[in-house]
C-alpha cells in the first residue's frame, strides 16, 4: 500500500500487511473487491484478467502477509 504507484492514489490503499486492517476484511468481500473493483477508489476490476480460482489464490497469498 506504499509503493511508487500508490502515492497518487486517493484513498490510498489498504496496508496488507496491518493485521489490524485485514482482520476486519472477510475472504469473501476481498473476493468481490479483487474482482469487481471498488467504488471511490483506484482498485480496477479484475474478472477479464483473472480467474475466480486465481482470486482466491491471491487472497490466501495477501493473509500471508500479516502472519509473524
Amino acid at each position: 500500500g506504499n509503493g511508487e504507484l500508490a502515492r497518487n492514489m486517493e484513498p490510498p490503499p489498504r496496508n496488507f500487511t496491518c493485521e489490524q486492517t485485514m482482520d476486519t476484511l472477510p475472504d469473501g468481500q476481498l473476493f468481490w473487491v479483487i474482482k469487481n473493483g471498488s467504488k471511490g477508489t483506484k482498485m480496477p476490476t479484475h474478472k477479464k484478467k483473472l480467474t475466480d480460482r486465481q482470486i482466491w489464490q491471491l487472497i490466501r497469498y495477501i493473509r500471508q502477509f500479516g502472519k509473524h
